[in-house]
């Protein structure tokens, strides 16, 4: 029976030869099997079916824009002077146990000091989202993207008379604050 096995195992990867002047060798390769996909047609690009750049300084198509954001940016107030601080809580058992696990990148609060000379804080105008903080008075304008995202609704915002100065404190949002 072992014979008749290899027997047939070699007719069938060693096919008779025809003598016929018709060469028809079909070569099979590891793309062959499974479900033959349809071959779709690489999509043809020509001057003609490319979209034309619009004429100014724009970069992108205000379509591709999500709502809500303008490209005009024709403000003509100056933007103040601000700055950008990084603050970490630090308690006892952090410094002399290392129990909480911080290290000197993790920062819990962003401070933003923003200087407004001749500003009072009755004229100032504050918007704060979770990635943006804007701020207009009468003589200044500042659209501010932050580098981290923030808790905008638990954030402080305190207005510095002798320095003239707004100082928010906004909490950074961690990756894990739901756990308890």
């Amino acid at each position: 029976m072992a014979m008749l096995d290899i027997n047939s195992l070699q007719k069938m990867l060693q096919p008779e030869e025809d003598d016929s002047d018709e060469e028809t060798t079909t070569s099979y390769t590891p793309a062959d099997i499974g479900h033959s996909k349809p071959k779709h047609k690489i999509p043809d690009i020509t001057p003609s079916t490319v979209k034309k750049v619009s004429e100014g300084k724009n970069i992108w198509d205000e379509e591709f824009l999500p709502e809500g954001v303008t490209t005009s940016h024709e403000e003509s107030r100056p933007q103040p002077h601000y700055h950008i601080c990084f603050k970490q809580n630090v308690r006892t058992e952090d410094i002399f146990l290392g129990m909480s696990g911080k290290t000197a990148a993790s920062n819990d609060e962003l401070v933003l000091t923003i200087d407004l000379p001749s500003a009072k804080s009755a004229d100032i105008d504050l918007n704060v989202t979770d990635d943006r903080v804007d701020c207009w008075t009468s003589c200044y304008a500042l659209r501010l993207h932050l580098p981290k995202p923030v808790v905008s609704s638990q954030g402080t915002a305190q207005w510095v008379t002798d320095k003239e100065q707004l100082r928010l404190t906004l909490p950074l949002k961690k990756e894990f604050d739901f756990l308890p």
